[in-house]
């Protein structure tokens, strides 16, 4: 039922992308893995739904969306309990998925930062190192596809990759100060910060062929 992703591709590449980066930096996890696959599943309907309705993102619209997607998330999780007895699946491992995906999803009435500060701040440290891992590699695959973007865009999505770099440093620091090595993470890490800074070139060589040194 989704639209082509901006630059044109079939919208399942994405989350099958997001395993791929996660598994080269030998994220072997199958909660991890699966929530990434998931990721944008709650957004992805809420969007579609707000646009098959025509709303806009005002006060009344926001409202209207957010009940929507408690909504998606109810009927989700009903889904994932009938499938874990069917699968014979300890249901804690369902339930921290499902903690994961509504820390993972943009809330329409919040400003992007505040829903993924949301990220760093989590209580519990199997999750917040979980969603930091598919958060590195989902802002990764999307700047590594902004070719369809003007460069303001593309701004604009190197700034939301510093923001979320910015945190990840913060976190990974404080993991060494306790003496934890985190290498799946750092892996992201810097495969992260390198396309970011590769994209961040280009939109420096598309500024200056336009003439906007400064």
């Amino acid at each position: 039922q989704l639209p082509p992703r901006k630059n044109g591709e079939n919208p399942l590449l994405h989350p099958f992308n997001i395993v791929v980066i996660l598994k080269r930096a030998q994220v072997t996890d199958a909660l991890t893995l699966s929530t990434g696959l998931l990721h944008d599943y709650v957004e992805e309907k809420v969007d579609l739904y707000q646009a098959e309705n025509s709303i806009k993102e005002d006060q009344e619209g926001c409202a209207l969306l957010d009940k929507y997607e408690s909504k998606v998330f109810s009927d989700f999780e009903e889904e994932l309990k009938i499938f874990s007895l069917q699968m014979k699946i300890d249901w804690e491992s369902c339930r921290e998925l499902v903690v994961a995906m509504r820390l993972l999803t943009r809330h329409k009435r919040d400003f992007y930062y505040q829903s993924m500060i949301n990220l760093f701040t989590c209580n519990d440290e199997k999750i917040k190192r979980m969603v930091i891992q598919i958060k590195l590699a989902d802002r990764m695959h999307n700047v590594l596809c902004i070719e369809s973007f003007n460069p303001q865009q593309r701004l604009y999505q190197c700034f939301k990759n510093l923001f979320i770099l910015n945190n990840t440093k913060k976190y990974l620091l404080e993991k060494k100060e306790g003496d934890i090595d985190d290498q799946q993470t750092e892996k992201l890490f810097k495969k992260c910060s390198k396309a970011t800074y590769d994209a961040f070139l280009r939109v420096c060589s598309l500024s200056s062929v336009q003439g906007i040194n400064e």
